[in-house]
């Protein structure tokens, strides 16, 4: 497999003499904006090598997207420059905008790596700015969030709260031994956190939710208002696996695949390469194949000048012909960070197509990958390797059992079926002796897995990983029973069942009979329905059930912690080796009493009625894409109307089925006699003209700059935002001359301000004093985004006196 050539100063090999390829230098644009003359690099002849139906494209502006070029006749279009390089003349039908374009020419004779080049209408506008691209100013560094929970109230809960903080923040403090210093003062801080809650808490009972101590009486409290508790979940990751070489063609790995990772404590943390949208109802086959291990794909740079692979790359060459790349496959991007005490830099892109090409330049072999997304991250290619194998992974280890119903007749098992627990069931006669049947669980914790898309009822936190199927005869199984939140909802022939934070241990066994005893509720059952909620099972009706046990945070481990594939398995000799390269997230503890407690009565306690404006608003902002809301009442005959605006979230308007959300939340809200409209939001665009006094040692297009910059809408280089960025400003929020003047004083270079004018677009045409306070209407937002491609959206003009 061919690699870079040392040399890559491609610039300096088309220059050089004998080169038989040429490339584009650089675009000149004449004054009228519609004439442009390209120049070449060397004296290659260029003249009848255009090729394609459209040779010459204009592509990438903010506005006018792509700039038209008229029809080119080589014959009088081709001259030459002083020193006999080829020049291209083109004309466009109309100017573009003030983006930067990128023109790009289709020759036999180009080399693909400067086979196009920038170019910018606007660059003969008069400015009193540095045209040289500012310096970046790296921003502080993010402030770490500590995970704080203020529920805590044992020393079990304290001790794991601080052992979970020591994880994340100190990862490589290993030591769990009681005699560890830190284990010590680790211990001594829960047991005295324990003491205290101690004399905080009172005797519980069962009455109330504010009482209760068992699990199942607190969920059954919590379902009574609607409130639906948080179980532990599982973490879900992706795994990168090195594979054995077949000779030819690739692997297929059939879920599941076991693979687990040693936790902080030392112990075991089980993972399956599982697909988490399908989970234990089905198998999932990926392919995998040596060619992409993190040694088979090597990332191809055109030039030293472009090494890096810059945030927001589509585009990804990789040395080699034949590598077996298809679409919506997942690459890993693993580069190593500056420094080596902080964490590589990775990502996951995800491949749109692949072909095969070669760098005329070096005879190298490529294959070039777009990419379905923009990379989010840079990345520089010289240390970067790419790895394909990635595959789902969802943490625990699934088990299977089976069960009996008594009575009947039971299917032949190759081992005798767990007997269950028999209950008698609600409202039972000896006319009518309805049995209550239910399975413990014999592993716990049962996982739960929190999915993007959730069943109708969307109160579900999340959903149980368990499978239930009768046998039959031959060892197959029959349809699967479903799972429901509660029997309440089970129609009484429907073969569904519950599941019930309780737990039932064997006492007694007499003539094949098992007695049972509650046992608290550290385990999970089964429960059946009473046939009016649910399906009885009939006697002698053996169940297979699978299901995984795991979740919680223990779970979310970090990266390259998944590493180790038992042996034994039927696939297990296919992986060389594994690897986690992100961490695992999703992983939560179930929700404790005292949470639940706490949780359920505020749940209850939200009203669903809107009656004042900013029960409207509330109402509004309670929606996802609503970032800020605005409501007015107007009196429009006989009665008031509600007029709601609402803002969405990294947009200006909102769609139609928003707008349909929202007029559905308000209208189930608001109160009779009351009608309620939802309306776009209003934008007021203003233009300001400012005249600022500069400092003598300054140069004014350094203040215009300074000003400009802390004005206009985005990001500071210091950190924070522009005065008139989209989050500082509100609906009916006014426009304080004060605080216009303090942000305009406080730019680097300005003694002072001499007068600060402006008009609103489509309704003053003249300039006036920018008053005190300029007020708006509550369904309107100023806006003066002073971007020249869109003048319509507001402008700010800078004028600098007394600098130099």
């Amino acid at each position: 497999m061919s690699s870079n050539p040392p040399v890559r100063d491609r610039r300096q090999l088309l220059e050089a003499a004998g080169a038989t390829l040429n490339g584009i230098d650089f675009v000149d644009v004449t004054t009228d904006q519609t004439q442009l003359y390209v120049h070449f690099l060397n004296q290659v002849a260029m003249a009848g090598t255009l090729s394609g139906a459209t040779p010459v494209t204009i592509t990438g502006g903010e506005v006018v997207s792509t700039v038209l070029v008229e029809p080119i006749d080589e014959t009088s279009a081709w001259s030459t420059d002083d020193e006999g390089r080829p020049v291209l003349a083109l004309s466009v039908t109309a100017p573009g905008d003030f983006s930067t374009y990128t023109l790009q020419v289709s020759s036999t004779v180009l080399d693909p790596y400067f086979d196009q080049a920038p170019c910018n209408f606007k660059a003969n506008c008069p400015t009193t700015m540095d045209c040289a691209t500012p310096t970046p100013v790296c921003p502080p560094p993010a402030e770490e969030q500590v995970p704080i929970d203020y529920l805590a109230k044992d020393y079990g809960s304290f001790r794991k709260a601080l052992s979970d903080f020591s994880i994340s923040r100190y990862p490589d403090w290993m030591e769990r031994s009681e005699a560890d210093l830190g284990m010590v003062l680790m211990e001594a801080l829960s047991a005295m956190a324990d003491e205290l809650s101690y004399y905080q808490d009172g005797v519980a009972a069962e009455s109330t939710i504010e009482t209760a101590t068992q699990r199942l009486s607190v969920l059954r409290h919590a379902r009574l208002v609607d409130y639906e508790p948080a179980p532990p979940t599982v973490a879900t990751t992706v795994l990168q696996l090195d594979v054995a070489s077949t000779g030819s063609g690739s692997w297929t790995i059939t879920t599941p695949l076991r693979c687990f990772a040693i936790g902080a404590d030392g112990l075991q943390v089980d993972f399956e390469i599982e697909d988490p949208d399908s989970g234990l109802g089905g198998t999932i086959n990926f392919d995998v194949d040596a060619r992409w291990n993190r040694t088979g794909l090597s990332p191809y740079y055109w030039d030293d000048s472009q090494r890096c692979l810059l945030v927001g790359s589509t585009v990804l060459s990789l040395v080699g012909h034949g590598l077996g790349l298809y679409p919506d496959q997942q690459l890993l991007l693993d580069s190593p960070a500056a420094d080596s005490a902080d964490p590589p830099v990775r990502e996951l892109v995800v491949v749109a197509s692949a072909s095969e090409t070669t760098d005329p330049l070096y005879d190298v072999l490529l294959t070039r990958v777009l990419l379905s997304a923009p990379t989010v991250f840079e990345h520089d290619l010289f240390d970067t390797a790419v790895a394909g194998n990635i595959v789902p992974a969802v943490q625990g280890a699934r088990t299977s059992e089976t069960f009996l119903i008594p009575g009947g007749t039971p299917v032949p098992t190759p081992t005798p079926p767990a007997p269950v627990v028999v209950r008698l069931g609600a409202n039972w006669t000896p006319e009518d002796p309805t049995p209550d049947y239910r399975y413990c669980l014999a592993s716990a914790p049962l996982a739960w897995l929190a999915t993007p898309t959730q069943a109708e009822d969307t109160t579900i936190p999340a959903q149980p990983e368990v499978v239930l199927s009768e046998l039959t005869t031959g060892g197959g199984t029959g349809a699967p029973w479903e799972f429901e939140r509660w029997l309440l909802d089970a129609d009484g022939e429907a073969k569904e069942f519950t599941l019930t934070p309780e737990q039932y241990s064997p006492v007694l066994t007499s003539n094949g009979t098992t007695w049972f005893d509650y046992d608290g509720d550290g385990g999970t059952t089964v429960r059946f329905g009473d046939g009016t909620f649910g399906m009885v099972p009939l006697p002698g009706t053996v169940f297979g059930l699978t299901y995984r046990v795991g979740g919680g945070t223990v779970g979310n481990v970090p990266a390259d912690t998944i590493a180790y594939v038992p042996g034994g398995q039927p696939q297990g000799s296919i992986v060389s080796t594994c690897t986690n390269p992100f961490p695992a997230a999703g992983g939560q503890d179930g929700e404790t009493i005292a949470q639940v407690r706490t949780r359920a009565p505020q749940a209850f306690h939200q009203p669903l009625r809107v009656v004042l404006p900013s029960d409207y608003v509330a109402a509004a902002q309670s929606l996802p894409w609503v970032q800020q809301a605005g409501t007015t009442f107007r009196w429009t005959g006989s009665w008031l109307t509600v007029f709601t605006s609402a803002d969405p979230v990294a947009t200006e308007e909102p769609t139609v089925d928003e707008l349909e959300s929202l007029t559905e939340l308000l209208d189930r809200r608001r109160l009779a006699g009351y009608e309620s409209y939802v309306l776009p939001p209003r934008y007021v665009s203003l233009d300001l003209r400012i005249t600022v006094c500069g400092l003598p040692t300054y140069f004014a297009g350094d203040v215009e700059m300074s000003v400009l910059a802390a004005l206009q809408p985005g990001a500071l280089p210091v950190g924070g935002v522009g005065f008139f960025d989209h989050s500082r400003w509100g609906f009916g929020q006014p426009l304080e001359s004060s605080a216009l003047l303090a942000a305009i004083q406080a730019c680097l270079g300005v003694e002072g301000v001499y007068a600060v004018v402006y008009r609103q677009r489509g309704v003053t045409p003249d300039w006036t004093a920018l008053p005190e306070t300029l007020t708006f209407a509550a369904d309107q937002i100023l806006r003066v985004d002073n971007d020249p491609s869109r003048p319509d959206a507001g402008s700010l003009h800078v004028t600098v006196d007394g600098a130099k």
